[in-house]
């Protein structure tokens, strides 16, 4: 399947699974008011004429971030970029050079919390955030915004929610009920049937691996086993990797592209997840790419204000649903056919797999990874 097809096939099932979803929770139903101060938000944004998004790369991302900010202030009009790990690098030789071009950064909290923070790139967030709907902790996950700083200033919000297991299996080859802790997927029996993409460069899988990383029943001493004894097979290219699970060549994957896998489930090849739910030590909820920054400073304030609150609001996070199929943090979207989505059941609390922390252990794990595979003679 091409990109382009992959990315409408997403786009297809996340409409029809919404049109058919039902009604989304009572919060849903209340009947925010806007702040008086909101008219003359939407007045100087649409003077200001325009805004400068760095979004994921994507057609989801375009329709979602762009056309539908685009269709409700059609006023302004809405350049984007690619942020990629090639954006970060535009952006700090842009600021270098003294051009300050995007007013907003949508993606994964890592690189804007561990490169862009500590330049001065990003905005204090939460005074920006006027909207009572947003505001209002209990139309979130939990009860709360799920904030990504270690410390203040806040500069970097989740909204986006995913429940990003650790692997994937070959169903017609090993048996999910195989797994209910980690340390089953680094058993010695699966020796030689192991890929996973190489974690060592942040991107795919660095979620569930950092939170491996920073358990304390499993942490160093489970990457030792597991890339030290299992002969795990790496690489970079996630349609690969997807490709060797559902052809048994390599029947089990790890830390492997949920959006890759996910497609592959949906067209009926025998490739499942390793759930979360099903492991004793848990796991997190992570962004994906779904986490905002304003940009400082950003050249069109009242337009960046602007599409911080419409994004973080239940239109806004519908309309990321909708064209992304990723779920929303808001308890007011409905999830119905949203793929890992978190479950809201009472009792269930999961980590903050955005917070800075899991992004500091994604960075650490290429020196560790690279001398376990020198250790067992793989560098």
């Amino acid at each position: 399947m091409s990109v382009t097809r992959r990315r409408d096939f997403l786009r297809a099932g996340a409409a029809a699974a919404l049109a058919a979803s039902t009604a989304a929770p009572a919060s849903a139903a209340l009947n925010y008011q806007k702040p008086p101060s909101w008219d003359a938000l939407v007045r100087a944004a649409n003077q200001e004429g325009a805004i400068v998004l760095y979004i994921p790369e994507g057609d989801e991302y375009e329709a979602a971030l762009v056309t539908r900010f685009q269709r409700a202030f059609p006023a302004i009009k809405v350049q984007s970029a690619i942020n990629s790990g090639a954006g970060q690098s535009r952006l700090i030789v842009e600021r270098s050079a003294g051009r300050y071009i995007p007013d907003i950064w949508v993606q994964g909290s890592t690189t804007a919390l561990l490169h862009l923070k500590p330049i001065g790139a990003l905005a204090t967030l939460d005074p920006l955030i006027i909207l009572p709907e947003v505001l209002d902790r209990s139309a979130w996950l939990q009860n709360e915004l799920w904030w990504n700083d270690a410390q203040k200033p806040l500069t970097n919000l989740s909204f986006a929610g995913l429940m990003l297991p650790p692997a994937f299996v070959n169903t017609s080859i090993v048996k999910l009920s195989e797994f209910k802790s980690y340390w089953d997927l680094a058993d010695p029996k699966w020796r030689g049937k192991i890929a996973a993409t190489d974690i060592r460069t942040i991107g795919p899988g660095s979620l569930p691996a950092s939170y491996v990383y920073r358990h304390p029943k499993l942490g160093q001493p489970w990457f030792e086993r597991f890339f030290g004894t299992l002969d795990v097979v790496l690489s970079r290219s996630q349609r690969q990797l997807v490709d060797w699970c559902v052809q048994g060549q390599y029947p089990i994957i790890a830390f492997t592209s949920a959006t890759e896998a996910y497609t592959a489930m949906q067209q009926g090849l025998p490739i499942a997840q390793i759930a979360l739910d099903q492991l004793k030590e848990g796991g997190a909820v992570g962004p994906n790419t779904g986490s905002i920054s304003v940009i400082k400073p950003a050249p069109h304030p009242n337009a960046a204000k602007l599409f911080l609150n419409w994004l973080l609001s239940r239109e806004g996070q519908l309309a990321w649903q909708e064209e992304t199929k990723q779920a929303s943090l808001r308890v007011d979207t409905p999830k119905d056919g949203l793929y890992l989505a978190p479950r809201m059941h009472a009792g269930i609390t999961y980590a903050n797999g955005g917070a800075q922390e899991y992004g500091e252990a994604a960075a650490a794990l290429n020196d560790v990874i690279t001398a376990i595979l020198k250790k067992a003679g793989r560098a």
